[in-house]
């Protein structure tokens, strides 16, 4: 089957690729494919591949799915150049396609440089040339250049370290001081030096507290002229150094304050004056910028490997859920899993064993996130091992919760519907170990709720727990779900509740069950009313025809 590719307008094509045969489409994060767009639903429709043929199927969205022009209820094949419409959202299938090629061709006057101005790179860099000007122009030409500079050194990626001290070097250039200090504070081991300047003998540079708090604690940017008159401003060992005036000011972004930079000029230098003040208030403040821009960088390199890692996780654990329901004979089945984060707690399957007999699981582990995914991942191979096991449902329940309770800290618990489903005798023996009742329909309207018999796997390892038999009959249908269906909320957090999936059930139970998933996601979203789902939405039924 060749790649299939997505074209949106106004995005490049996107490749469906990758180990998964199922891709979802809609404005959530949570999406394989994901569409801002308002008109569609957070999971809107899902395109899977079965037997080397793609599918494409809605999942109840509100402005629905369409076609080639028809809208759908049910999954439809999907052929290269069919028109897909999503919401408002029109989507192509299709090939990847590119644009027009570029070709290098022979020079024509037109194409000359002769009459541009040219400024090659290193000239760019390189200080302008000093004419015969007036003081103040060559000063102004004198700090642009050095502006300039450090603004090309702020585009490269360079470490905060050799930044500062890169600044530090402009200031010494341009101001002419006699010492000079760039210190960055840390949480734990308080302010360090990162670069300094001094007069020759490296004599160390003694601050008085209050130009550092003057710096730290009141964000300001401060210059002294006068120590004669203000003793508290300055160390002894600066009276006595002939210093004439210092300035401080802190590197800060945003409000917060990185650290400090610290100049003092000496005679034969005249003292520091308000424009001095600014230009290095300005270039801390630019040198600033630049360090958090590359600390929100590194935070968002470090979300973004997370990220990756847990949609590894997402495609591994939807790789382990069944694809296509089996075909049984006499019945039909369907399964889904949305999750409301990448890794979901939620399980469901079903496997053929040894006798004939097909077993049905539908578990939820408690909590949310990376830890339930992998408990879950855990009980998914256990069952897979032991499909060969004749277990009944409660010894399977036993055996299971045992198994568990040593791979967990007595802080995880699962709860699981366990079935068993003998297709020539229509008995559906069954164990719900804890988890909220499954609900079974008869053709008459009638509900019967399957309670717990035991508490849930894991809890109490060693608990015995016990089983029922239905005997099943044409029209009746099983419907097992995850809490995270009946506690779906609207912004005013009232929970959509047993009553109003129980009454949705009943009203719809006659349709085809990919069809009566659909209507049941669509209500879910409805009600929610763009609320977010704070708990994965597992749903497993089996109808007898």
């Amino acid at each position: 089957m060749k790649p299939l590719v997505l074209h949106i307008p106004g995005r490049p094509p996107i490749p469906l690729e990758g180990e998964v045969e199922s891709w979802t489409l809609g404005r959530s994060s949570q999406n394989d494919v994901v569409i801002p767009d308002a008109s569609l639903s957070r999971h809107h429709a899902r395109i899977s591949v079965k037997d080397g043929i793609p599918y494409l199927e809605d999942l109840g969205s509100l402005n629905g799915t369409s076609l080639n022009g028809e809208r759908i209820t049910v999954p439809h094949p999907l052929q290269e150049e069919d028109e897909i419409r999503l919401g408002q959202v029109p989507v192509r299938l299709g090939s990847l396609s590119h644009g027009p090629k570029v070709r290098i061709g022979a020079d024509t006057d037109a194409s000359s440089s002769a009459g541009s101005i040219v400024l090659p790179l290193d000239r760019l860099r390189a200080a302008p040339e000093r004419r015969s000007e007036a003081p103040e122009t060559l000063r102004l030409r004198e700090v642009i250049s050095e502006i300039q500079a450090l603004s090309l050194e702020l585009l490269e990626d360079s470490p905060p370290e050799q930044l500062l001290a890169h600044l530090l070097d402009r200031l010494w250039t341009l101001l002419k001081p006699w010492r000079a200090a760039v210190l960055l504070q840390d949480g734990r081991a308080g302010l360090h030096t990162v670069a300094s300047r001094g007069p020759e003998g490296n004599q160390p540079i003694l601050l008085a507290r209050s130009l550092v708090d003057a710096a730290l604690e009141r964000k300001e940017s401060v210059l002294f002229n006068d120590f004669g008159d203000n003793q508290g401003l300055a160390s002894p060992s600066l009276l006595l150094s002939g210093v004439t005036s210092a300035m401080v000011t802190p590197l800060e972004h945003q409000g917060v304050v990185k650290g400090l930079l610290y100049l003092d000029s000496h005679p034969p230098r005249p003292p520091f004056n308000e424009e001095d003040l600014r230009l290095a208030s300005t270039l801390a403040h630019l040198a600033t910028a630049k360090l958090e821009q590359a600390r929100m960088r590194e935070e968002a390199m470090a979300r973004k490997k997370v990220d990756q890692e847990l949609d590894l996780a997402r495609h591994i654990q939807q790789g382990l859920l069944p694809g296509f329901p089996p075909d049984i004979e006499g019945y039909e089945i369907h399964g889904n899993n949305l999750p409301s984060r990448q890794v979901s707690g939620d399980l469901f399957g079903w496997w053929l064993r040894s006798d004939g007999r097909w077993l049905f699981c539908l578990a939820d582990v408690s909590g949310k996130g990376l830890g339930p995914g992998l408990l879950m991942a855990s009980l998914q191979a256990t069952l897979e091992a032991w499909t060969e096991r004749d277990l009944s449902t409660a010894e399977l329940a036993f055996q299971l919760s045992k198994v568990l309770a040593r791979h967990t800290d007595g802080r995880r618990f699962v709860t699981a519907f366990l079935a068993l489903l003998d297709p020539r005798t229509a008995t559906l023996t069954y164990t719900n170990a804890g988890h909220n009742p499954a609900l079974f329909l008869q053709p008459d309207g009638t509900v019967r709720p399957l309670e717990a018999q035991g508490l849930p796997l894991a809890m109490l390892p060693g608990n015995a727990y016990e089983e029922a038999t239905i005997q099943l009959e044409p029209g009746d249908l099983l419907v097992v779900y995850t809490d995270g269906i009946t506690e779906a909320a609207d912004p005013q957090e009232e929970e959509f509740g047993a009553e109003a999936l129980t009454s949705l059930l009943r009203a719809h139970r006659v349709e085809p069950l990919m069809a009566l998933d659909a209507t049941l996601l669509g209500e879910l979203d409805r009600f929610t009313q763009g609320a977010p789902y704070l708990d994965d939405r597992t749903l497993l039924m089996l109808r007898k025809q």
